[in-house]
């Protein structure tokens, strides 16, 4: 595929100058041209190289003033790069700043024009663009006005209504919709989904990793003016997160809510993930092993302690537990600090969330611990690239045999790397229905109320309200009622709620984290092909505009990929 953006090997230096007390020799030398200021040299970028394929959405993300905005006036031409290279193919329109491109004395209707002037495009051809940028950008009123009386919110729409009118080949967007009204950003976002699906190349700067990973093929992590990662949105959002310490990611907590104790001479602290690499982690892969290691401290000498460690899945179930009597009886401690390890792994366990939980105790009080830090850390398992599905993950080998005296040919199990847990190599219930799931012809006519249309996050869900209902077939000899879904805007808390089958409640759940994970839920085999009306409720719903992640002013429950019986 062609490349759009070409950045290579890209630096760009600022100078910054720090005025000083002036002494009246520096009055004087100042009045005949000579600048006294201290000058300091500062890089904004250092070395950035990256490509972007054409019709691909790359979304940029790091920490105020590591250089994002920086790339994309490079790109945009309004600055030039000290050292290295800068290629753009195509049409280039930037959303950079408010009222960039944009003469203060002239009226909207004026600089529509003279956008268009900048980006080649004859007057002819703005015309015929006129009434739908201005339609767009709900300004009929104050067209020929000049823009100098403009609020921050009218020139984004005005701006966003050309870039989206004149079809640029690449589009630079940097966080300016932020400053728009709920209402009108989420028909920008809704332009934006358009303007992706047809292929446009863009780039995308935002603070918000929500809206990143919904727009965005790639994402590029910039730190101090060198790049950190790039590559897949949710991989790289996750690292970010990781390495800012943002809510979505379970990483240690000083006081969580499930903290219990801590008074009878022993404290746990920092709980921790280690990779096979030493890494500190959150995510990994079925197969591998991973350290679970505890900090504590100790006011004085204590005899006979155990630790303990839990796991348990986000909808409740739970999965293991361990702890160190078996191993380390009759274990003292004398005053002071320490860490605990505990070795797991290989790791068997399906796709989805788990929380671990650490306590400790002495021997034969376990009903009485003297800490525990209850759901103190989050893993995330991803799912296994093979076909092999369900709430355990085995190694398999098949073995063919072609004829009666032929050897069996058997595959090779390959490494398995860190999966993507939010892609799925078939359709999707709602866009082409497997033979086990058989809920009528149509959306409107298999699914109850509740439901919103299909979106195109990515990837496609549906979004229930507080409740919403489906209408399914179960086929002989399927007997495991699967919901896919998660709840990707949770922030800190977690979506709890209950399945209802046919009027009856079969299960419980607790969704958390931003990755899809199956519930499976048993239900009872039939002699033959039986309706089932599946309901499914949350305890507590959210409004995204009243957190400020996004415009969306619906109370949404979870997310929803798949339903399914098998």
């Amino acid at each position: 595929m062609a490349k759009a953006v070409r950045f290579n090997g890209v630096s760009k230096k600022f100078e910054l100058r720090h005025s000083r007390d002036q002494s009246v020799f520096d009055i004087v030398t100042k009045a005949v041209g000579r600048n006294t200021d201290d000058v300091e040299q500062f890089w904004a970028l250092k070395r950035v190289t990256f490509n972007v394929e054409s019709g691909e959405t790359l979304g940029i993300i790091g920490r105020n003033g590591s250089g994002k905005s920086t790339i994309l006036k490079l790109l945009s031409g309004t600055l030039k790069p000290d050292y290295g290279s800068v290629d753009v193919e195509g049409r280039v329109f930037g959303l950079l700043e408010l009222g960039a491109g944009f003469h203060p004395d002239l009226s909207g209707r004026e600089n529509i024009f003279l956008n268009g002037a900048f980006l080649g495009i004859d007057r002819q051809q703005m015309e015929s663009l006129y009434e739908s940028i201005v339609a767009f950008a709900e300004l009929e009123q104050f067209i020929d006005t000049p823009i100098k009386h403009y609020s921050s919110g009218m020139y984004m729409r005005l701006g966003f209504s050309i870039a989206i009118a004149v079809r640029p080949d690449v589009l630079l967007i940097d966080e300016v919709l932020a400053v728009g009204d709920a209402a009108f950003a989420r028909k920008c976002y809704d332009a934006l989904a358009d303007a992706k699906r047809d292929g446009r190349t863009m780039l995308f700067v935002s603070h918000d990793p929500i809206l990143v990973r919904r727009f965005c093929d790639r994402v590029l992590w910039i730190e101090e003016g060198r790049v950190v990662q790039c590559g897949s949105a949710r991989e790289v959002i996750q690292s970010y997160l990781q390495h800012v310490g943002g809510p979505t990611v379970g990483e240690e907590h000083k006081q969580p809510a499930g903290d219990e104790g801590g008074a009878e001479g022993i404290l746990l602290s920092e709980v921790m993930c280690i990779d096979e690499l030493g890494n500190n982690t959150h995510t990994v892969s079925p197969g591998s092993s991973i350290r679970i290691r505890m900090s504590y401290s100790c006011k004085s000498m204590m005899k006979n302690v155990v630790f303990g460690c839990s796991l348990s899945r986000s909808d409740g179930l739970h999965v293991f537990e361990s702890s160190s009597e078996d191993q380390c009886r009759d274990y003292g401690l004398d005053s002071g600090f320490g860490q605990v390890e505990l070795l797991l792994g290989p790791l068997h366990m399906g796709p989805g969330v788990y929380n671990v939980s650490v306590g400790v105790w002495q021997v034969g009080n376990e009903k009485q611990p003297l800490h525990v830090l209850r759901q103190v850390l989050t893993l995330y398992m991803g799912r296994s690239e093979t076909r092999n599905r369900g709430a355990i993950f085995m190694h398999s080998r098949w073995g063919i045999k072609k004829e009666e005296y032929e050897p069996v040919v058997e595959g090779n199990l390959a490494h398995i790397p860190q999966p993507d847990m939010t892609t799925l190599p078939y359709s999707l219930a709602w866009s082409h229905a497997p033979e086990s799931l058989q809920m009528g012809n149509g959306e409107d006519e298999y699914l109850g109320s509740g439901w919103y249309p299909v979106e195109n996050w990515p990837p496609v869900v549906r979004w229930i309200g507080s409740s919403a209902c489906a209408v399914m077939t179960q086929d002989v000899g399927k007997g495991t009622l699967v919901i896919r879904a998660c709840r990707p805007l949770h922030r800190e808390a977690s979506a709890d709620g209950r399945v209802l089958l046919n009027g009856q409640e079969v299960t419980r759940f607790r969704l958390s984290g931003m990755d899809f994970e199956d519930l499976a839920i048993p239900i009872n085999p039939v002699a033959e092909p039986t309706r089932l009306e599946v309901v499914i409720e949350v305890d507590k719903t959210f409004v995204p505009d009243s957190m400020g992640i996004d415009p969306d002013t619906r109370e949404l429950g979870i997310a929803i990929r798949e339903l399914r019986v098998e």
